[in-house]
């Protein structure tokens, strides 16, 4: 345990350390403030430190820490090169050219493919396991839109993952720590994590579910991320989620 907390020391003594990196690289807020953004990358390289440094002594350790720093490299892409204007998989996929969001999703995937093939199954779970991790990782890519929600989205999923499968997934638990070190930051708006700290955080928790859950489980999740990212296209998360008080209140908890 002591380990994985150690992630979320790092965590938040590593923003201020970064921050002058991503200074000038600003995203405008909910509130049109102008904010410094990719700052995601502090809890990114804190749990993956950890995660590499007990590779020994975690079964999953390598494809944790593959699928962090890897997704992490594309989402920097988009918060340093991404074109606003396109939004979407329609934006991205069907517009004229290679867009950064083009390669983060193609790409994306095929960093998907890689670790779950690396955990050794058949075809059809090979596929299953990927478009999980791919589709998590867009999944709270869209979430993040207001401080704090890819976040707390996270803790709230990620922590009962990790109660089923204590056994395996440490990694996880050190992504949780790393994250509520950020937060504190996150919440004031002093930074974004931006796509370098929503989409790793999402492949993760893709990851973890592939380990947690059973076949059954694991086909219902992914119809689910399926009909999620495609409703993403028409109807807005944040009105949805200001109109359920329940939800309202969680995602204004911290600012």
């Amino acid at each position: 345990m002591f380990w994985w907390t150690l992630s979320g020391i790092l965590s938040y003594f590593s923003v201020p350390f970064l921050l002058p990196v991503f200074q000038n690289n600003r995203r405008e807020n909910y509130l049109e403030e102008a904010v410094p953004t990719g700052l995601g990358t502090a809890f990114v390289l804190s749990g993956a430190l950890l995660i590499i440094a007990r590779s020994r002594e975690e079964r999953y350790a390598a494809p944790f820490a593959y699928l962090l720093l890897f997704f992490a490299i594309l989402g920097l892409l988009d918060d340093f090169c991404g074109e606003e204007t396109r939004k979407g998989f329609r934006g991205h996929l069907a517009g004229r050219g290679l867009s950064t969001g083009a390669l983060k999703a193609w790409g994306g995937m095929a960093v998907s493919l890689a670790a779950a093939a690396a955990l050794g199954s058949g075809w059809f779970q090979l596929v299953l396991n990927a478009l999980i991790i791919a589709l998590t990782a867009n999944f709270l890519n869209l979430l993040d839109v207001r401080p704090g929600r890819a976040g707390k989205v996270f803790l709230i999923l990620g922590f009962p993952l990790f109660l089923i499968r204590t056994d395996s997934l440490g990694p996880l638990l050190g992504m949780l720590w790393a994250v509520m070190g950020f937060l504190p930051w996150d919440l004031r708006r002093a930074v974004m994590m931006g796509d370098a700290g929503s989409n790793p955080l999402g492949a993760v928790l893709g990851l973890a579910c592939v380990l947690a859950l059973p076949l059954t489980a694991r086909i219902l999740l992914v119809l689910v991320l399926l009909a999620l990212n495609i409703l993403s296209e028409r109807i807005s998360f944040s009105k949805v989620i200001e109109s359920n008080p329940v939800l309202s209140y969680l995602d204004k908890l911290g600012r």
